[in-house]
């Protein structure tokens, strides 16, 4: 038969803003917002999906919509005598009703009949999205700025800490999934001229996910990033530009754990009048090591996965900028004549 679904929700949705200047240096912003998340049509639908006999999903159309609270902080500090900066944020989440999952698992030797229709065979698994309170996330970002001077350079330091709660529901028992990511990171940016400009960086993500009631999925992983980026232009207006990356993981699957490098390339020249004309040739990932490799942690399952991308190829570009729309002629009020100066009127 068909079936029909209909939900009507009424909601008060409140937005705060907060802001305080401490000094003249320094000021503080606070913001606060409520919103919703209505499940998607395909989660309410009453259809099972058995494409996969080994991983069964089913819809609910008792779905609820889920109720975020959002708060976030964020402090500002800039001296421009002496080119420092730090900023600090952080971000606050925490959901009722939160759209997760339910995970039912057939660890019997025979087949378990979900509902008339519905046979799951040993080992295999049905997922329904469900509602479940408990949803929470933290994130915190700081970066601190400040000038190197004997080499002509800005020097960026930063960290950051992020935390997240979802929970799960799995074979009729509760189920948690905590993530923690603590990374940090340095880039050196130099302010030499406009002929020379490099940029050194690296970064670091350590990764933890444990689960309360499935301890083997418990995984710690490290992602790393080290590039430098080098741009040089001549009088005449040619240019030659490098970008060479490596990243690495570590913690994964077996054949997941890759360090590759990308060096990204292009030759050109500027050219026409004030240089607005530019010719140019690349080459993206030269040594064709391009890897697309993502870990998911979700509430019932951690998964890593490669995806197929494009490696080596080149590009010829042409670009015209239109950078100067000349300047605009005096005019004067009264008599509709442009005058020169000690000619009288008002002129802009």
């Amino acid at each position: 038969g068909i079936s029909s679904v209909d939900q009507t929700f009424n909601n008060v949705l409140p937005n705060l803003m907060w802001r305080r200047k401490l000094s003249p240096r320094s000021t503080v912003n606070v913001f606060y917002r409520a919103s919703t998340n209505f499940p998607s049509v395909t989660q309410l639908q009453d259809v099972v999906n058995n494409s996969n006999p080994l991983h069964i999903t089913i819809g609910n159309p008792d779905l609820k919509q889920s109720y975020t609270n959002f708060l976030s902080g964020r402090y500002t500090f800039i001296n421009t005598l002496k080119g420092q900066s730090f900023f600090a944020n952080v971000f606050l989440q925490a959901a009722n009703n939160y759209i997760s999952n339910g995970l039912y698992i057939n660890s019997s030797n025979v087949d378990s009949t979900i509902r008339p229709g519905v046979v799951l065979k040993p080992g295999s698994q049905l997922t329904k999205p469900i509602n479940l309170d408990g949803y929470k996330s933290l994130r915190s970002f700081l970066t601190y700025s400040m000038p190197v001077k004997f080499i002509k350079s800005n020097l960026n330091l930063n960290a950051g800490f992020s935390y997240s709660r979802l929970p799960g529901f799995s074979n009729a028992v509760a189920n948690v999934t905590n993530n923690y990511t603590y990374s940090t990171g340095i880039v050196m940016a130099s302010n030499i001229s406009e002929y020379v400009d490099f940029n050194l960086s690296y970064s670091v993500n350590f990764n933890d996910a444990k689960n309360n009631l499935q301890p083997t999925q418990n995984t710690h992983y490290v992602n790393q990033a080290a590039g430098i980026q080098m741009n040089l232009l001549t009088k005449v207006g040619w240019f030659l530009q490098n970008d060479v990356t490596n990243q690495s993981n570590s913690g994964l699957s077996a054949g997941y754990n890759q360090s590759f490098w990308l060096w990204n390339a292009s030759v050109g020249k500027k050219f026409l009048k004030k240089k607005q004309g530019e010719l140019k040739l690349s080459v993206f990932d030269l040594l064709k090591q391009n890897q697309s490799i993502v870990r998911s942690v979700t509430e019932t399952y951690i998964e890593d996965s490669r995806s197929q991308v494009l490696q080596q190829y080149f590009m010829l570009t042409f670009t015209y900028s239109l950078k100067n729309f000349g300047t605009p002629a005096r005019r004067s009020f009264g008599n509709g004549q442009q005058r020169g100066p000690g000619g009288g009127g008002m002129n802009f």
